[in-house]
């Protein structure tokens, strides 16, 4: 992808997808959308340990979590962006994303494996599935990178009229800013 670069740009246009065909994460010409969702403001769910210890806690735990879902419901509001994308990059998401999660459930198979090994008494044959878990879990993180390498990061700014686009490609910026300077001129 080269250097990733941001550009901002104001929230309608990110909104209704008022961008150049020129994919964000490529900088190839575009055949289609992604649409990035995006978290604004203070989320009002409870956390995961938190939802656990309640749980666990029993009936008064429960009653807890019955009450805050009550009193105080999720109010969190979401900023949804369209930004031109590529099916090939989309192919490549989807196989990296099935590439890190095989990878993941296989070093967590040969971990499982390893202990029953260990319990069992073949200590030696255990150490052996360290080298194996150890090949999935770089390609589970080697495939973890490559997919943040390709996530268009967006951010919205306090005065809720600008979105920062992060993490898209050069090519991409430059046709953006290009196309706000076009859009800036006086129409004759």
């Amino acid at each position: 992808m080269g250097d990733a670069g941001t550009v901002t740009v104001f929230v309608d246009d990110a909104v209704l997808g008022r961008f150049p065909r020129v994919c964000a994460a490529t900088g190839r010409p575009s055949d289609g959308w992604l649409t990035v969702r995006h978290e604004v403001g203070r989320s009002g769910r409870v956390s995961t340990p938190v939802l656990l210890l309640l749980v666990v806690v029993g009936p008064v735990g429960w009653a807890v979590l019955l009450f805050l879902a009550l009193a105080a419901p999720d109010r969190t509001e979401e900023l949804v962006v369209q930004v031109p994308w590529t099916g090939d990059t989309q192919q490549e998401v989807s196989r990296l994303r099935g590439r890190r999660f095989t990878a993941w459930m296989l070093a967590a198979a040969g971990a499982v494996a390893g202990l029953m090994l260990v319990a069992g008494g073949a200590g030696a044959v255990a150490v052996a599935l360290l080298v194996p878990v150890a090949v999935a879990v770089t390609a589970a993180l080697d495939a973890a990178w490559r997919l943040g390498k390709l996530a268009v990061s967006v951010d919205l700014d306090a005065s809720r009229r600008w979105v920062t686009l992060a993490n898209v490609h050069p090519a991409f910026v430059a046709a953006v800013r290009a196309d706000q300077a076009v859009r800036r001129q006086p129409r004759t």
